[in-house]
């Protein structure tokens, strides 16, 4: 996809970019690294379809936004969207189980 500006998925699709997993700090201040085999469920959202389709024609709105971090689905069917030097993952809405504010 090299020469491509902007992706726009259609319909209930989103495209994100996975986050890798981080150690995570303890009150204590200790880190603990996570295991870098263990699958990452975080991902960035970097573009939003249109949205679902009702029966009248018109469009349910994604409740996600470009830039929110959410936590998908593992067991989630995706296609690998290579774009540059970076893989980004395709997937629906319905693969969102939530989106994570800190």
């Amino acid at each position: 996809m090299s020469g491509v500006k902007k992706f726009i998925p259609l319909l209930d699709r989103i495209l994100v970019e996975k986050i890798s997993n981080q150690a995570t700090k303890t009150t204590g201040g200790i880190f603990i690294p996570t295991n870098k085999d263990a699958p990452t469920n975080n991902a960035k959202v970097i573009a939003v379809g249109t949205g679902s389709v009702k029966l009248d024609g018109s469009f349910i709105d994604p409740i996600v936004k470009e830039g929110d971090i959410v936590l998908i689905n593992p067991k989630a069917r995706s296609n690998t969207v290579p774009w540059g030097d970076k893989t980004y993952h395709l997937l629906s809405e319905n693969d969102i189980l939530g989106i994570i504010e800190n």
